[in-house]
């Protein structure tokens, strides 16, 4: 085999280019650069000669967790729909615990045998806590707890008082950063990842004045949308740069990344492309190298038949891993001259918007000052706008819509999609320009 490749020479980067622009008749090289939103411009090809190093592997494992989230604030409610997710093939789940009767809600649910992630606040976490040691033994446990509420390095240090007890429990992950906002926030994919890195930064810095050491993961969660190349990158990018951390800070923990399908580019109006959309943002997810991931149903903003949307949410992971064997290669993207690329600048880019926040005190400075608020307004006003002007195209939404179908909807429902906690152009131009009311 290596006397076959011996035989063709490899060609150079100016030789392509030379290719490129002799197939082009005389049009510029320069029209086919793509200037990307993120900052940096992406070239129509890329060569060995573009990568700065020969990469290792961005992750190891192969396996990821088909995770569901609990939708239902009724505890009864809720146990029946997680029971008959997990017996159609999810083995994880996640819930926010606020007003929940946990005893209810996780009866007949093993957790022993199930990757599981907690959302609670220093008000409800005692209770959780009570809960898991009255019913498991902790070292069979593999489960994560977020804090709902961690806005100010004062409510970080108050939650890491209260998990301490966990620090020499590395299954039970409490260093926790849930950066799902921002990203439905419909920022850049780089900024993306400033952010998560920042906090992390800033969640080093509280544990090491607090001379608090564990080797429990840190865990993170964020959203993929349709940018299928860019998403794959900005997860590689994020592991990429928690390697330079802990070389830096001298941490010896590992990462673990929760990833949600995100809703700033879903559609009501043919409301099925959703289900398309879902779809590759898992595989970026997958092929980006999440430990757990959430497919939101496609039919998110206006439900229709949730059964049937919960399922397939769920066979949408199945087919990936039984069907097309995902789950059997670890980062496929490895050695890729374009992905590798995207990582590179995705990560450079982090890495001077990480340095930017570290001189106006570092995350929760910024958090607190708003600087990381009005930024992602300022970029999600630019995607809408390219939405707007048709330059940004969604599927039959604002090109190829479907002029046969008639939705409606009350004026309640649409007043509570105009202030969902998310930004989505898609839903904003649908709203605008084509929903009745049945007020």
């Amino acid at each position: 085999m290596s006397e076959l490749f011996s035989e063709f020479k490899p060609a150079s980067a100016a030789e392509w280019k030379a290719q490129v622009e002799k197939e082009l008749k005389g049009e510029a090289f320069e029209n086919l650069i793509w200037k990307n939103e993120n900052g940096f411009d992406i070239y129509p090809f890329y060569t060995a000669e573009d990568l700065q190093h020969n990469y290792a592997p961005a992750f190891t494992h192969a396996n990821w967790e088909i995770c569901v989230k609990g939708k239902s604030e009724d505890s009864k409610t809720l146990n029946k729909q997680l029971l008959k997710q997990l017996n159609s093939g999810a083995s994880s789940i996640s819930l926010h615990i606020r007003n929940l009767d946990l005893e209810t809600a996780l009866k007949d649910i093993q957790l022993n045998y199930i990757q599981s992630t907690f959302y609670a606040d220093v008000q409800s976490l005692p209770g959780l806590m009570l809960y898991l040691e009255k019913n498991y033994d902790l070292n069979a446990l593999k489960c994560s707890i977020f804090n709902e509420t961690n806005n100010s390095k004062a409510e970080l240090k108050q939650w890491l008082t209260l998990v301490n007890k966990y620090k020499d429990l590395p299954q039970i992950k409490t260093m926790s950063f849930d950066g799902l906002a921002f990203h439905n926030g419909n920022c850049h994919a780089s900024y993306e990842v400033a952010i998560l890195l920042s906090g992390l930064i800033d969640y080093i810095d509280v544990l090491t004045e607090q001379n608090i050491k564990t080797e429990a993961p840190f865990v993170i969660k964020t959203g993929v949308n349709s940018d299928y190349f860019m998403q794959i990158a900005k997860l590689r990018a994020i592991r990429r740069l928690w390697l330079l951390l802990k070389s830096n800070y001298s941490v010896k923990n590992d990462l673990h990344v929760i990833v949600e399908t995100g809703l700033t580019n879903k559609s009501i109006s043919d409301s099925y492309n959703n289900l398309l959309r879902t779809s590759y943002e898992a595989m970026a997810a997958v092929l980006g190298g999440c430990n757990e991931l959430i497919v939101n149903s496609f039919d998110d903003f206006f439900p229709v038949n949730e059964t049937l949307a919960d399922r397939l949410a769920i066979n949408q992971q199945l087919i990936l891993k039984d069907e097309s064997y995902l789950d059997k290669m670890a980062d496929v993207a490895c050695g890729s001259y374009y992905i590798e690329k995207l990582t590179d600048l995705i990560a450079t880019k982090a890495l001077d918007t990480i340095k930017s926040f570290e001189k106006q005190g570092g995350y929760f400075s910024c958090l607190e000052k708003n600087v990381i608020v009005d930024e992602i307004q300022n970029q999600a006003a630019v995607k809408k706008q390219r939405l707007e002007t048709k330059t940004q195209i969604v599927v039959g939404v604002n090109k190829f819509k479907n002029e046969k179908e008639t939705i409606q909807l009350s004026a309640a429902t649409i007043k509570q999609l105009e202030h969902l906690p998310i930004n989505n152009p898609t839903l904003d131009f649908e709203l605008t320009h084509y929903f009745k009311t049945n007020a």
